[in-house]
């Protein structure tokens, strides 16, 4: 009981590994199945050619006018992905296309082959196709697996029709057993290259998130914001805020480093929650948080925004730490005209510290 329950479990993550996979993998699906359509279409190219050089040589072989479509079409996808493998944006749903119409098409050939034109001779090469089609392309995985059940099916049936009765049989038997080799193959493939894809999103999200709360390093937050800030039209506005938690080094001196990280934590899950639907968020510095906003809709609320933040970190702070934690911010807002993201970090940096030294004047008057 225990062990079905455990083989049921794997396989339940092994096949959501793959849902992922399909459904968020897809640019690199993209890269495989140009890498691949090169692969095959010019190495069949290559070996198609040289066979139909030297099969004059070659008694008992007799080429009929089957083979001779393999030569266009091996060329026109090779010349697809060489050239379209050039452009920088390459379009999820063109290449996908590609590779079923490529696919569909040279089933459809070798069956033609292996049955009409030599229907007194057992047939091994759709066997091959048949297994080998899943270790090349990489789409979803039922895609797969119907082209290969359908061609399959498909040789099966014009095999009973059109072949001998005795090179019909073992034809279908060879078709059987590598439709069901093709299953466990496609498979294996697609479980590796989900866990393949897994964990590099892993890491490339450990390389540019803050470890700590989850949000944005500061590395990669300043290279978004220049990102947006290029993709900016002339009269888009976009705003940086910056968020400082005053006194830090005092919590950590009076209360630990264990409550300091919990501060950040709170800091940062805070500016998620408020700026995360629309905007950037990022830590750019021990004690420093930042705001990025960019949208066609305008930043007019970026300001109340920014004080939601200060009240909610106050009031989680005194509800989880039992402590009072204040932040000064520091906003710069831009529209129109050449946009840098250091000269928007430079002034809101001098609108913080302004910022401060408001807060420090209202303190002093205060006392």
């Amino acid at each position: 009981m225990l062990r079905r329950g455990w083989l049921a479990k794997g396989l339940r993550a092994q096949v959501l590994d793959i849902r992922y996979y399909n459904r968020y993998g897809k640019q690199n699906m993209v890269q495989r199945n140009i890498g691949a359509l090169k692969v095959l279409s010019t190495g069949d190219l290559i070996i198609s050619i040289i066979f139909f050089a030297v099969n004059p040589f070659i008694t008992g072989f007799t080429l009929t006018w089957h083979y001779w479509l393999l030569i266009p079409s091996f060329f026109a996808f090779s010349m697809f992905a060489f050239l379209y493998g050039e452009k920088e944006q390459k379009s999820y749903f063109v290449v996908h296309s590609a590779v079923i119409l490529f696919s569909c098409l040279i089933v459809a050939l070798i069956a033609n082959i292996g049955i009409f034109s030599n229907p007194k001779r057992p047939d091994s090469l759709m066997c091959f196709l048949i297994v080998l089609m899943p270790l090349f392309f990489s789409v979803e995985t039922w895609v797969i697996a119907t082209i290969v059940i359908l061609g399959g099916s498909g040789y099966c049936i014009l095999a009973y029709i059109y072949k001998d009765p005795s090179v019909a049989q073992n034809d279908i038997f060879t078709i059987v057993l590598s439709t069901a080799l093709s299953m466990l193959v496609l498979a294996y493939t697609a479980r590796l290259r989900a866990i393949s894809f897994i964990a590099i999103e892993k890491y490339k999200k450990l390389s540019r998130t803050d470890l700590l709360t989850g949000i944005l390093n500061k590395r990669s937050f300043e290279l978004w914001c220049q990102r947006l800030i290029d993709e900016c039209e002339s009269r888009d506005p976009c705003a940086l805020a910056i968020f400082d938690i005053d006194n830090f080094k005092q919590v950590n001196d009076t209360l630990g480093h264990i409550v300091g990280d919990k501060v950040l934590e709170i800091v940062g899950r805070t500016l998620s929650s408020v700026f995360g639907a629309d905007g950037l968020v990022g830590r750019i510095g021990g004690d420093e948080f930042s705001a990025f906003v960019y949208t066609r809709g305008g930043c007019d609320m970026l300001a109340r925004r920014a004080e939601n933040v200060i009240a909610e970190v106050r009031e989680r702070s005194k509800k989880e730490l039992k402590i009072d934690v204040s932040i000064s911010m520091g906003i710069s807002a831009k529209i129109g005209g050449r946009i840098n993201y250091m000269e928007m970090y430079f002034d809101a940096d001098m609108a913080l510290y302004e910022f401060k030294r408001s807060a420090l004047k209202e303190s002093c008057k205060i006392s």
